[in-house]
């Protein structure tokens, strides 16, 4: 970097010389004796360049002003991580490394895959879940059978609680309608028909069955569609179930109008009859409901049964995305991957480190206050951070938390700064060097502190003035403030000053000092 600089250097003077005035008047005896009286007032010879000369050198100006500056305590402090800032990675459950996503410098965001393991107490979880599921289908489908059951109970009981209402009817006139026996015969035949469709369709749905086992079996449909095509095979068995009670039914009711009709009259033992019937109809219908409530409370359990294992699956894959054996770990936060220390094949248990994320962007810095500053330390003040590996940048920062207990060695104060550090330059563990923000606040004259020059103990700086010409001044400085400096004395508030290139104006004012002893 020096000899970057140092080459820097010679090529900027070299250019400067072209545009630099010297007043080369021709050295009279009477020039040299002015000269020295010049020397010996202490007056150094002024730098004066060229517009393009100051270009080419890089020269930038800014005026000295006014801020409002605070005092500052400089302690000694050390860079750590936030609380959020750092991050070691575990696997939720116990397994293999099957894949590995990362390696040591890589930046990762939340989220992002880490790596996947393959898990057998995984694998029996999900396992559990494929059966819970298959237990709730058998539950449903008995819900759905026991529902038929008791939509078929009912309407046999609406039949014969019509049928007793109608013989009673005869019984009161001693007579027999002939409409009813052909209403009889009407309702016998619809149900015999409703039976030859029944079968017909079961026919169909059952070849449809065949068929979707063995493409679920080759995987080419999924287990939702075989659950389809089973529930149409068991709705025509049902059908064909109804079909055949509807037929012995409407067999008995004909048989019953038919003897009515034979005999033209209605006796006690028909209505007897027709009330057994009836009171047959309403135990079946009684037994249907409580064999539908029953398949229910199967469904409700085999429900809460899978919920149960999807929940105890979620628990070992740690909320990690996961199918099967497998699940993949994500990263929980945002940053650079420092350390992976699981391997391709490593069996790993849940305590296993599988590697550390740190995120930088914002950083604690822990400052060591004496104990007799303590009191100047404030929440909320400012601070500014210096460390070695960055010389001349400063890092802002807010005092955040001051401490409540001394170290007993250092008889020290630890104060936490939180310093945004969104390029990562800070890294854990550096020392630095914080400038805490303390007392009360004054309007100061200030500069950039790029525009100094140090020159052993004393500290200068560069003035433009008019023509071209640039002063060089002696000044006294006070505290500093970001990338501001107090001036005590040696400016005046308004002047121009350089702020950029200063180092380029000493180097060749140096140079033409020479210069003039070797003359």
């Amino acid at each position: 970097m020096k000899r970057s600089q140092f080459s820097f250097l010679i090529g900027a003077s070299m250019l400067l010389l072209s545009g630099c005035g010297k007043q080369d008047a021709p050295q009279s005896e009477e020039g040299h004796a002015g000269e020295a009286a010049h020397a010996g007032e202490g007056h150094a010879q002024d730098i004066i360049l060229t517009a393009e000369a100051a270009k080419i050198a890089g020269i930038e100006i800014e005026e000295s002003r006014r801020m409002t500056m605070q005092g500052e305590l400089k302690v000694p402090g050390v860079v750590t991580n936030t609380a959020r800032g750092k991050a070691v990675v575990t696997p939720p459950v116990a397994g293999k490394v099957v894949r590995l996503f990362v390696q040591a410098g890589d930046r990762v965001a939340a989220g992002q895959p880490i790596a996947t393991l393959q898990s057998s107490e995984l694998a029996g979880a999900w396992a559990d879940i494929i059966e819970a599921e298959r237990d709730l289908s058998s539950a449903q489908a008995s819900v759905r059978e026991a529902l038929a059951e008791l939509e078929l109970s009912k309407s046999a009981q609406k039949t014969a609680q019509a049928s007793l209402e109608r013989q009673k009817q005869f019984a009161s006139t001693g007579a027999f309608s002939q409409p009813s026996l052909q209403q009889a015969q009407k309702d016998l035949n619809e149900a015999e028909t409703e039976l030859e469709e029944a079968i017909q369709e079961h026919v169909v749905h059952q070849a449809q069955l065949e068929r979707a086992e063995r493409l679920f079996k080759q995987e080419l449909i999924s287990r939702s569609e075989l659950e389809e095509a089973r529930l149409e095979v068991q709705k025509d068995k049902l059908r064909q179930d109804k079909a055949k009670r509807q037929i012995e039914i409407a067999k008995a009711a004909f048989d019953r109008e038919k003897a009515i009709a034979e005999r033209n009259l209605m006796n006690s033992k028909e209505i007897q009859t027709a009330e057994a019937d009836v009171r047959s109809a309403e135990i079946a219908v009684v037994q249907s409901r409580i064999k539908h409530q029953s398949a229910l409370a199967s469904e409700k359990g085999a429900r809460k049964g899978l919920q149960a294992a999807r929940a105890g699956y979620a628990a070992l894959s740690g909320g990690s995305r996961a199918s099967g054996g497998a699940v993949t770990v994500a990263a929980p936060i945002g940053g650079v991957v420092t350390d992976v220390d699981a391997t391709l094949g490593q069996a790993l248990e849940r305590t296993s480190e599988i590697c550390h994320i740190e995120n930088l962007r914002s950083v604690w810095v822990t400052a060591s206050v004496p104990e007799k500053e303590i009191g100047k330390a404030r929440k909320g003040a400012p601070a500014q951070i210096a460390v070695k590996a960055f010389p001349g940048r400063v890092f802002a920062g807010v005092v955040q938390v001051v401490g409540s207990r001394l170290d007993p060695k250092t008889r020290t104060m630890p104060v936490q700064v939180l310093v945004d550090n969104a390029d990562g330059s800070l890294r854990a563990d550096m020392f630095a060097t914080v400038s805490l923000g303390v007392g009360r606040s004054d309007t100061v004259l200030a500069v950039r502190r790029s525009a100094i020059v140090e020159d052993g103990d004393r500290r200068l700086l560069f003035v433009a003035e008019d023509g071209g010409k640039y002063e060089e001044k002696l000044v006294e400085l006070g505290r500093t403030q970001g990338d501001y400096v107090e001036v005590l004395s040696g400016l005046e508030e308004g002047a121009k000053v350089v702020v950029k290139g200063a180092f380029v104006l000493k180097s060749e004012k140096i140079k033409s000092e020479l210069k003039g002893h070797e003359d």
